[in-house]
């Protein structure tokens, strides 16, 4: 887990800026995801682990919303996801 951003903002080229925010933020949210995880499956407490997993999918949907941006963001990441994208229905 993480409570600074692992990147040195200052040394990101102006126009970068944008992409390294929402990278970091995709960071985070996935650093969230696996901590709920985590914790879901450490408790029998039915009730606690239906609240850390509803939080968990919360934080997927965050992911989604920031590759998102990121996809309108950084051209080459919406180049390369869509790549992906078609070879996976090959």
């Amino acid at each position: 887990m993480f409570s600074e951003i692992p990147i040195d903002l200052k040394a990101i080229e102006p126009e970068d800026i944008d992409k390294e925010v929402l990278r970091v933020a995709i960071m985070a949210e996935f650093d969230a995801i696996n901590a709920y995880e985590q914790m879901a499956s450490m408790t029998d407490d039915q009730d606690l682990k239906t609240i850390l997993l509803d939080i968990a999918r919360e934080e997927k949907i965050h992911v989604a919303m920031f590759q998102t941006v990121l996809m309108e963001t950084d051209t080459e990441f919406l180049k390369v996801m869509a790549e992906y994208s078609l070879a996976k229905e090959c």
